[in-house]
């Protein structure tokens, strides 16, 4: 620990700050303490990212999300308080009293074999945890892996994702650790999935084992292109280890082992104590005596040093795919049976001797057993399965890319918004402008309206025009509402209360729009606009709304942050008001029973009736519900552990589930037909939760948009803009 400078803060929040621990490429690390003398490491954000608003919307959301994942048994550090909206914004995690892994192998050399063995069973554990939480880390390097005498931690998961969000990035730019970084990251712009963190693990456990950076060292240009190229050197790795290190460092994100393979690889989960000293050679290896005590994270545990968080040019390289331009000729048929091969079912790895059962180490073998995404659930069939009994084999072919306006611009939900035939689709480009889109591709129209903004909600359609709300760079501009006719004319603009607004919605033909007051989780409001951009009517809510605005029937559904949920009528007459436990997750609406999520520790989905009142409450099941109303089931959602598609009744009861441990956007049921979003797929399902069809659409654009249904065409944001699937069969 270093002493105070003189322009160092004395105090962060309610902490007392005790001592300089480092710096990062995001800001600065001090050693805090609490009132109760709980010792913290906070991380304070650089004044230059505190200016960004695309900054501060992305690192308030990657905060919530990572305060969910840590604590006892994974192997994270966990974030225990933040406050987003400070002058600069900071991050406390538990203290971890421990050098990173960088310092540990500086300062003495590789880790023996063993110690390997359990850095990667941690580590292996603790992306489980987060990929589990819909996060990927994107900086997973030596320095953000802290030894604390009980065991691993990881530090800044999802964190790196802000970084990548500000305007400061530059445009082909990557945000990541030479040396540590993926093929797609370099490749992608950072648009990456769960398989990019197993590759940073591999060269992780490279480094670890060999004390030499896998891909060498020198101009960070030259690294780069090893990294695209596969010119690694594993040296000094055990040969044992060599098959599951090789394994991560494949090019093809779907070749890689998942991160449980990576556990059950180096001989399991962590049973037994670990000795003060387990990552050198006078302790390695769990403590097996008589009385050992079951390994569980629960020392005080945080950050130290974090270095960098690096920017770097993107590579090109003739290696990347060519893209469809439209209106281009449809590749051919993708039919359901033939998907690529599984990342969940690919290599399964196990580093060791012979393979003895209950043994910490077997031989390697290969597993093409299970689906792309996950286990055969409860009347589900097997993902990437088109001819499963009972169902209709179908097939999907891409009809048309667009690209002219980038990616869709969007916070989540879905890609855009169709018109009320059908025929045309609204969406926010990346490059500032409202697009409209026949189902044959062609541009209808552009609307330059979003200049400096970078927070844009997606287009509602009412009979009097389109409307999308959308906030400027500067956190101190109110954010706007804007209304667009059909032919793509700008109608009129209104300022809202605040640059803090969540998606909009539409109630008796009105456009409502749910805002803070003033500070993000301060006192909120609700307005009502008509088509001529007057408040018809608004209504006071004791916070902020914490997420999307829900209409059923003749309520708007507002979920908010002072722990409460309330019905509001056309008016703003309240119609109920429900307490909970915690920030309200969005709720679902089917029939007369309403469910949601608040993200507590047992991770319960809520069941209230349309008055409010609770009916039941069940363990594991939260996350992101859709109304559903099918005869066996009234909600589909996916669910915050595992991230599992589950179909389930208006009592909370699973009628099947599909996938588990990769990422899933909101599902959409059209024409009894569940679509979901993957991190490159769009996946169909029948109601039984049997795969239809899977089809290749490319990389996501940085968050899975829910896809856009309209008969046989299906939508898909891309990292590049649109691509349209046409279904036949």
């Amino acid at each position: 620990m270093q002493a105070l400078r003189t322009t160092d803060p004395r105090r962060v929040g309610p902490y007392e700050v005790r001592g300089r621990l480092g710096s990062g490429g995001m800001g600065e690390v001090y050693l805090a303490e609490s009132r109760t003398g709980l010792r913290l490491a906070v991380k304070v954000v650089r004044a230059e990212y505190a200016q960004d608003r695309t900054f501060r919307a992305r690192f308030r959301q990657e905060v919530r999300a990572a305060q969910t994942v840590g604590g006892a048994g994974t192997y994270t550090a966990r974030v225990v308080d933040a406050d987003p909206e400070g002058e600069r914004p900071w991050m406390a995690t538990e203290f971890v009293d421990g050098p990173n892994l960088r310092d540990a192998v500086l300062d003495g050399g590789p880790l023996p074999e063993p110690a390997v063995r359990v850095l990667g069973a941690a580590l292996g554990e603790a992306l489980g945890a987060i990929h589990a939480r819909g996060m990927v880390h994107r900086d997973l390097k030596p320095s953000n892996i802290l030894l604390a005498a009980d065991g691993p931690r990881v530090i800044d998961f999802g964190i790196v994702r802000a970084l990548e969000a500000t305007a400061m990035t530059r445009t082909g730019a990557i945000v990541g650790s030479v040396g540590y970084v993926s093929p797609e990251q370099i490749r992608n712009g950072g648009k990456v999935g769960p398989s990019s963190d197993v590759f940073s693990l591999g060269a992780v456990l490279a480094y670890a084992a060999s004390g030499r950076e896998p891909f060498g060292e020198g101009q960070d240009s030259v690294i780069l292109l090893r990294i695209l190229t596969r010119d690694f050197d594993l040296t000094g790795v055990p040969k044992d280890l060599l098959p599951l290190v090789e394994a991560c460092l494949k090019e093809e994100p779907g070749q890689r082992p998942m991160p449980k393979d990576v556990v059950e690889a180096v001989g399991g989960s962590l049973r037994g104590g670990l000795r003060p000293g387990w990552y050198t050679g006078a302790g390695p290896g769990p403590d097996t005596s008589p009385g050992a005590q079951l390994w569980l994270p629960d020392r005080e545990s945080g950050e130290r040093e974090s270095r960098v968080e690096y920017v770097a040019p993107v590579a090109e390289t003739s290696e990347v795919a060519p893209v469809v331009k439209t209106p281009a000729v449809a590749p051919p048929e993708v039919e359901a049976a033939d998907v690529r091969p599984s990342r969940r079912g690919l290599l399964r790895l196990a580093v060791g001797g012979a393979v003895v059962a209950g043994a910490g180490g077997a031989g390697a073998w290969w597993w093409f057993g299970q689906s792309e995404t996950g286990s055969e659930g409860e009347g589900g069939g097997k993902s990437g399965s088109a001819k499963a009994p009972g169902s209709v084999v179908r097939k999907a072919s891409v009809k048309w890319t667009y690209e002219a306006a980038g990616p869709p611009h969007v916070a989540g939900g879905a890609l855009g918004a169709l018109s009320a035939d059908g025929r045309t689709l609204y969406f926010a480009g990346d490059d500032g402008t409202l697009r409209a889109l026949g189902s044959d591709g062609r541009e209808r129209w552009k609307a330059p309206l979003f200049k400096g903004a970078n927070f844009i909600t997606r287009p509602v359609v009412t009979a009097d025009g389109i409307f999308v709300a959308a906030a400027d760079d500067t956190a101190a501009e109110a954010g706007r509402l804007i209304a667009v006719s059909a032919e793509g004319e700008e109608m009129w603009t209104q300022n809202l209360p605040s640059p803090f607004f969540r998606q909009p919605a539409v109630l008796g033909g009105n456009v409502v729009v749910g805002s803070a007051k003033g500070t993000f989780d301060g006192p909120g409001v609700v307005q009502a606009y008509d088509g001529r951009g007057k408040v018809r009517w608004d209504a006071a809510v004791g916070g902020a709304p914490s997420e999307e605005l829900v209409v059923a029937g003749d309520v708007l559904y507002v979920p908010c942050y002072d722990n409460h949920l309330y019905g509001i009528r056309e008016g703003g007459a309240t119609a109920f008001d429900a307490t909970m436990d915690g920030d309200v997750g969005r709720p679902a609406v089917s029939s007369d029973r309403v469910v949601v999520s608040t993200g507590n520790q047992a991770a319960e989905l809520f069941g209230l009736d349309l008055a409010g009142r609770l009916l039941w409450r069940e363990p594991d099941l939260a996350g992101s519900y859709v109304p559903a109303n099918a005869d066996a089931f009234a909600f589909l959602g996916v669910t915050n552990l595992g991230a599992v598609l589950k179909a389930t009744t208006a009592r909370g009861d699973a009628v099947w589930s599909y996938g588990g441990g990769g990422a899933f956007s909101d599902p959409v049921l059209v024409d009894s037909t569940v679509h979901v979003r993957t991190d490159t797929e769009v996946h169909a399902l029948d109601l039984k939760g049997k795969v239809l069809w899977t089809a290749e659409v490319g990389p996501d654009p940085g968050v899975l948009l829910t896809p856009v249904v309209h008969g046989r065409r299906v939508y898909a944001g891309t990292n590049k803009g649109i691509v349209a699937l046409d279904v036949s069969g």
